[in-house]
């Protein structure tokens, strides 16, 4: 199972936890649910509460947060805890040693549970899996043409 068909199948059911056990959220594309990451109005979703991920300041959020998934030198990033066991490690931080446990991105992280909500009603024969798939090609397409781009200024 690849972490995409994993984030689908956990949907709701598991936890995003900061290193010092701080609950930051439920791993949810319900944007009502008030635990919910994907609840930008809730404490855990939005650009402002202090344990969003979103939020651009603080300790579990932004570049430089202390426990922050944004931080590349963080060295004690949230994790996913799904049944009480870790199961991902949410980091940008490339030399962050998991001991075996698959690391994902937090952008990818978010990204999924707000492409299951956005694309839910508009797409009704289609499965969670097909929409990510979906929204995972139109992400590539843009940073294929973002690279054609940048490289072009470089040439």
């Amino acid at each position: 199972m690849s972490i995409l068909e994993f984030l689908i199948a956990i949907n709701g059911m598991a936890e995003l936890w900061s290193a010092d056990r701080v609950f930051l959220g439920l791993l949810s594309s319900n944007q009502y649910d008030p635990n919910s990451i994907n609840n930008l109005d809730g404490i855990y979703g939005s650009f402002s509460g202090i344990q969003s991920i979103r939020n651009s300041v603080g300790m579990y959020s932004g570049t430089s947060g202390i426990y922050s998934p944004y931080n590349i030198f963080c060295l004690n990033p949230p994790f996913v805890l799904y049944q009480n066991q870790p199961v991902l490690v949410v980091t940008r931080n490339a030399h962050f040693q998991t001991n075996g446990v698959p690391v994902v991105d937090p952008d990818f992280l978010l990204g999924v549970y707000a492409q299951l909500a956005s694309s839910a009603p508009i797409l009704n024969n289609s499965t969670p899996l097909d929409r990510v798939n979906e929204a995972a090609r139109n992400t590539m397409e843009v940073l294929n043409n973002a690279s054609a781009i940048a490289a072009s200024m470089f040439h």
